[in-house]
């Protein structure tokens, strides 16, 4: 009965050195790997005008009134547009999202960035 014990623990034992060594090995190749090519950590690039998504007549048109206007909510955008609520509200989440527009309070009033207006100027939008 004991020498079964032993030869347990010893098989148990050389188990768990070879697993050890096992993952000390991959770990050394994930290090050299992560070494060989760096995580590259996204960095925060002002858009250039000319890079952005086709500009639409709806976005020229929500752009120029809230230019001529300063600050402007979604509603009076589509009332004064004639737009439906709903394309006014994906319109203008794209130029949130593009960082033409800021969208501040409660209710949401819109009013540009300083790349929205020079879209504005770069596109003759207004």
């Amino acid at each position: 009965m004991t020498q079964q014990v032993v030869t347990i623990a010893l098989i148990f034992s050389a188990l768990f050195i070879l697993q050890t060594i096992f993952f000390a090995y991959l770990l050394h190749r994930l290090k050299k790997a992560a070494r060989l090519s760096p995580i590259r950590v996204p960095t925060v690039i002002e858009h250039d005008v000319m890079h952005v998504t086709p500009i639409t007549d709806s976005m020229k048109k929500i752009l120029r009134e809230i230019a001529d206007n300063e600050s402007l909510s979604a509603r009076e955008l589509s009332e004064r547009l004639g737009l439906s609520r709903e394309h006014t509200a994906r319109t203008l989440k794209k130029l949130v999202e593009e960082g033409f527009l800021i969208r501040e309070g409660k209710p949401y009033r819109y009013r540009l960035t300083d790349l929205g207006e020079r879209l504005l100027r770069s596109h003759d939008v207004k």
